[in-house]
């Protein structure tokens, strides 16, 4: 009887941590996103400021959630996990809410800055603590975070949206920062009463049936794709909600709700197709499926680069659902090439090479458009990208596809 109670509390332990790990995989992709639709209606207001001057206020922020993923992680190593995500739920909370209080642009950008030093917490941190805290079905577990991580993206854009029309810009901040403050007091007292724990060691397995030696060549290959995708998914995540505003005002009217609604579409449909590159990465070939992916990135990219209304919105969205699907095979591909000590090293690397790349996409917006007025050069720079990404896969080792969990981002 004793053995059952323990599994039993074992297995609530394990979906507690699943639920504040996913509700974090939420929130700051939700929070990385929100800012994309906020700046559109900041600019309506605040009438002394462009929109290529406000959309440079998140800068910094972008530059933080990549740079500070290690010492994140490190900390967690030495301290706690869970203590961790607590302080990022409610540091990135109060910072998010004290946006809505802002009254000129410089206390803007460090209220955004605090939103992503905090939110670079969670993936270095909650994605390791979700494999550690697993009873079982790790690979299902990750599926399912990585679809919220998604939703985050998608709700974004389209709750957003909505809370604007509704209360305004300052409480659309003030609103979900203070949600996300109540998410880490429930954490907290989790912790305090015993319910959440660090967990075990990470599940066995998870690196993809690896024999531990690593292949420091192909993983010095897989750098820039990983650098590559990232940028590619930064700087259209920034740019979308004005290149609909501008390119798609015969079917959304340049009017912010439905902007944030068709931005919201994109990410949903994005999100739910980790599942498939998931199941795609378990059954084939994972450079077939990374390589497919980035053949169609690119042409998909001159076609936003060229077209407006519904061909650059359905355009978009298969951009999110490409980008999306290819995670889990880029994952697990990184595992296998990763040596076994050093796991946490190379996601590591990874995270400040994927959200290390946001910067440089806000900077790309910010003189792109002062350039050139528009995104066409933006997204064109974007396509050719793709194709130098094409052939750093041809590099890669060919590969069956692991029968492990796909790991989404």
């Amino acid at each position: 009887m004793r053995i059952d109670s323990d599994r039993r509390e074992a297995a609530r332990r394990g979906r507690r941590a699943l639920a504040y790990s996913a509700a974090g995989h939420f929130l700051f992709h939700y929070f990385a996103a929100m800012y994309f639709t906020l700046v559109l209606a900041i600019a309506q207001d605040w009438t002394a400021s462009d929109y290529e001057a406000l959309i440079a206020l998140w800068t910094p922020a972008s530059a933080l959630i990549g740079l500070a993923a290690l010492p994140a992680g490190r900390l967690a190593d030495r301290w706690s996990a869970p203590g961790m995500l607590a302080v990022m739920f409610l540091g990135m909370g109060a910072a998010t809410a004290a946006c809505g209080f802002a009254s000129e642009p410089v206390m803007l950008g460090v209220m955004l800055a605090g939103i992503g030093l905090f939110g670079a917490i969670y993936h270095p941190v909650g994605i390791s603590w979700l494999i550690r805290t697993s009873a079982g079905a790790t690979g299902q577990k990750l599926a399912l975070n990585g679809v919220f991580g998604g939703l985050g993206a998608a709700a974004a854009g389209a709750l957003t949206g909505l809370l604007v029309e509704i209360v305004g810009w300052r409480g659309a901040f003030l609103a979900p920062g203070l949600a996300c403050v109540a998410v880490g007091l429930a954490l907290v007292w989790h912790l305090r009463t015993g319910r959440v724990v660090e967990g075990a060691s990470a599940a066995a397995g998870a690196a993809g049936g690896r024999d531990g030696r690593g292949d420091g060549l192909a993983f010095a290959a897989l750098l820039f794709p990983m650098f590559a995708i990232g940028l590619i998914y930064a700087t259209t995540q920034a740019a979308l909600p004005k290149l609909f505003e501008e390119e798609a005002r015969g079917w959304l009217g340049g009017d912010i709700g439905r902007i944030g609604l068709a931005v919201g579409a994109v990410y949903s449909v994005g999100a739910v197709m980790q599942l498939v590159g998931g199941r795609l990465a378990d059954r084939y070939s994972l450079k077939l499926v990374y390589g497919v992916s980035w053949l169609v990135m690119g042409p998909l990219l001159l076609i936003m680069a060229q077209f407006g209304e519904m061909a650059l919105i359905l355009a978009a969205m298969a951009l999110v659902v490409v980008n999306s699907s290819a995670l889990p095979a880029e994952n697990l591909m990184l595992a296998r090439f990763a040596p076994a000590r050093h796991q946490g090293l190379a996601f590591g690397v990874k995270f400040v090479l994927a959200f290390g790349a946001g910067p440089i996409g806000v900077l790309m917006i910010k003189y792109g458009r002062e350039w050139t007025g528009d995104f066409t050069a933006i997204l064109l720079g974007l396509a050719a990208l793709a194709a130098v990404a094409v052939l750093a896969v041809l590099f890669l080792p060919a590969d069956r596809g692991a029968r492990a969990a796909a790991a989404a981002e």
